[in-house]
């Protein structure tokens, strides 16, 4: 069976070649250039991301000096605390834990902790004596994560507040919360 494609010049094979790579080195370099991690050790990344993302943060520092960031994710109140940072330039972390709490209306005890915690797998909830329910979500960020995967993580962490708020609060105390669907 004939091809019926026309012939290819042997000229026209290197220079094919050569457009293709010249075409592969602009959009790896671009796609390097538009890149830019989130990272613990630059706080205000996560900052921009957060915000880049329709969320309030606002970075400060805690009392020992280390970044901290308050923020409101999706009507949550939470504040991002920065761990594995050098203890005297109170820099250079390595990670970040997502971190709120709340008094809640309704019964909320250790079983009820241990059931969300089997279905939200990078959340840990504790409930304190005065029943103060306490949601933290741990991210090694080390020198970056791509800011697709953060802001992924941050969408899992709202949604697992949405979920233990509806266990916690009744209708009429729920707080007002933001719109899911971003």
């Amino acid at each position: 069976m004939k091809s019926v494609f026309p012939p290819i010049a042997k000229a026209t094979i290197p220079f094919a070649l050569g457009a293709l790579a010249a075409v592969a080195s602009f959009s790896t370099a671009a796609m390097a250039d538009s890149f830019v991690p989130v990272s613990a050790t630059e706080p205000a990344s996560i900052v921009t991301a957060l915000q880049e993302s329709g969320h309030q943060a606002v970075l400060t520092h805690d009392d020992g000096g280390d970044p901290l960031i308050k923020a409101n994710i999706g009507g949550w109140t939470t504040q991002i605390v920065f761990y594995d940072c050098n203890e005297i330039a109170h820099n250079a972390c390595q990670s970040v834990q997502f971190n709120a709490n709340f008094t809640p209306d309704k019964p909320f005890d250790a079983a009820a902790a241990a059931a969300f915690v089997r279905d939200n797998r990078f959340g840990a909830v504790t409930v304190s004596p005065d029943h103060t329910v306490n949601v933290t979500w741990d991210v090694i960020t080390g020198r970056g994560i791509d800011p697709a995967v953060f802001t992924l993580v941050v969408k899992s962490y709202r949604l697992a507040l949405d979920t233990i708020g509806s266990e916690v609060f009744t209708p009429a105390h729920m707080p007002h919360l933001a719109d899911a669907r971003r």
